[in-house]
């Protein structure tokens, strides 16, 4: 066998499995409907009310719904049967899409309308996703789990190149209720890809009510420290970096005289970043020592993020970009597979669920950030929130040289 064709089938290894197939193939159509959701409902929102203050508390309808219903979508997916609950899950966000296309095809839509929606989306994620994530293992040998979370990771990559600018085309050529329509279309490709799985049995058998078993995995949680520090140290991700994107339009207008394209510039290098980091990532496959890149990449991720905000020469701007966009996604790919790999079966679900549960809490990092920019500006902020990342993680090394060790 040709060196181009091992590599080529080391770098695509877990889609040697059939049932992943299916469910990446799922999860690309669906990862597709949330970023053009995120386009058509913010340009709805704008078109109905003229307000910024409604882009903001609509758009954080799911992320509110998501926090406080995770940790009851861990305990049912390690209680059912996944592909079941991942079934009717993505069912009901395609009757969710259908329902806004119709509205605004009859011209019914209203701004309570899309805030509800925002809201169910995030009922649906914060029970479809510690199910989808946890399934993935069961699904792939354990030496393919960092590839199959790569690939995933790629997808992400992909649709968010193709979706929004696909949404943007539509809503100019044929209307907002066109792009709901199209997302209701690439549910039912998700739904029929899900039908396709194997069933996945319970992992807990157990009959106690939720909040006993919510109580039961933090008791779990507990007593594995290292899981425990994973998932904490995913906050630092939710408050200290995730902030730059949602700041990035207000930099390139003050700090760099930028127009609309000149951000796009600025968000296609990130992106740029982040899809070649997934292709290394899908390379490297079962990797030996992710607990250390898991720290290198970190440190360096604080570097670039506040190098990007400090140094106003265009040329590294756009390459600390794509190296924030390309260290982040890394970060996000070796953390979710050390989750995953080191969980116990029973837990995974709950485990799982307080990571997810996490993105609920974005608004609590982009709120303040935004606002102590507006006083202070944005290099100030975000080169602040490097340094953090930095200090955090080289703190978390010495004092806890275990998490480097981990594989």
């Amino acid at each position: 066998m040709s060196l181009s064709i091992r590599t080529v089938r080391k770098s695509f290894e877990a889609l040697e499995s059939r049932p992943f197939r299916w469910l990446w193939l799922g999860r690309l159509a669906t990862t597709g409907t949330f970023q053009m959701g995120t386009v058509v409902q913010g340009w709805l929102v704008f078109e109905l009310t003229g307000s910024a203050f409604a882009l903001g508390w609509v758009g954080a309808g799911w992320s509110v719904a998501t926090l406080f219903l995770s940790p009851y979508g861990g305990v049912v997916a390690d209680r059912v049967d996944k592909r079941s609950l991942m079934l009717w899950n993505r069912a009901g966000m395609l009757l969710n899409s259908l329902a806004v296309g119709v509205l605004i095809s009859l011209g019914l839509i209203r701004v309570w309308h899309l805030a509800l929606s925002s809201v169910l989306t995030g009922v649906f994620i914060a029970l479809l996703m510690p199910a989808q994530q946890a399934m993935v293992l069961e699904l792939v040998p354990p030496h393919a789990l960092m590839n199959a979370v790569s690939m995933d990771s790629l997808g992400m990559g992909l649709m968010g190149i193709v979706a929004a600018s696909t949404a943007g085309l539509l809503i100019n050529s044929a209307g907002a209720q066109s792009v709901y329509f199209v997302m209701a279309a690439m549910y039912l490709v998700a739904v029929f890809t899900i039908s396709q799985l194997p069933q996945a049995e319970p992992t807990n058998t157990g009959r106690d009510g939720v909040w006993a078993e919510i109580i039961g995995g933090v008791r779990y949680l507990r007593g594995e420290p290292l899981l425990l520090l994973l998932i904490l140290l995913g906050l630092t991700r939710v408050f200290f970096v995730m902030p730059y994107v949602t700041l990035l339009p207000a930099f390139a207008r003050d700090n760099l005289g930028f127009d609309a394209s000149g951000l796009g510039l600025l968000q296609s290098a990130g992106a740029a970043g982040a899809l070649a980091a997934s292709l290394l990532a899908c390379y490297l496959g079962d990797a030996r020592g992710k607990g250390k890149m898991l720290v290198i990449s970190s440190l360096a991720l604080g570097v670039f993020l506040a190098l990007y905000v400090t140094v106003p020469w265009l040329p590294v701007v756009f390459l600390s970009l794509a190296l924030v966009g390309a260290l982040s996604n890394l970060y996000m790919v070796l953390s979710n597979t050390l989750i995953l790999s080191h969980a116990d079966p029973v837990y995974r679900g709950r485990v799982l669920s307080l990571a997810v549960m996490e993105w609920g809490l974005a608004p609590l990092g982009t709120i303040p950030a935004g606002a102590l920019a507006d006083q202070i500006g944005v290099p100030w902020v975000v080169g602040v929130q490097g340094v953090l990342v930095t200090t955090i993680y080289a703190l978390v090394a010495m004092l806890r040289p275990e998490i480097k060790r981990m594989n």
